[in-house]
């Protein structure tokens, strides 16, 4: 079977799109649990159960996005290495070839980041 490099880059150009997608239900969220918390509707002085639900919240949410864009992540970098099979590549073809190094930065900043705001909101809500 031969690889073409015009379907290539339309699955990869389908999984870019799932990526960018798949952030959207997080980042309403997290939007939510920020308003809520600038009003101070929601902050260190809120009942324990309400914070433990909006840290649950955050926490799933975070697990299902993360997990989503690694997965995505895993397949670009599949479609990226077949990418340096393909006879005659263009200009295009070869820079997504050479994206498999920036998914896998991507990925990791992704986590630090998911971290970061969990963590953020977990000493906010329960500082002293």
């Amino acid at each position: 079977m031969a690889i073409r490099e015009k379907d290539l880059l339309q699955i990869w150009n389908a999984q870019r799109s799932q990526r960018i997608t798949s952030q959207l239900a997080p980042t309403i969220l997290l939007a939510a649990v920020l308003a809520l918390t600038t009003t101070g509707k929601l902050n260190y002085k809120s009942p324990a159960d309400l914070k433990a639900f909006a840290i649950g919240l955050v926490a799933a949410g975070g697990v299902f996005s993360v997990s989503g864009m690694l997965a995505s992540i895993r397949d670009s970098r599949a479609l990226a290495r077949t990418m340096h099979e393909v006879d005659d590549i263009s200009q295009l073809g070869l820079s997504v070839a050479k994206n498999s190094g920036n998914l896998i930065a991507l990925g990791l900043f992704f986590i630090l980041l998911s971290l970061f705001n969990f963590v953020v909101l977990c000493l906010f809500l329960f500082k002293k």
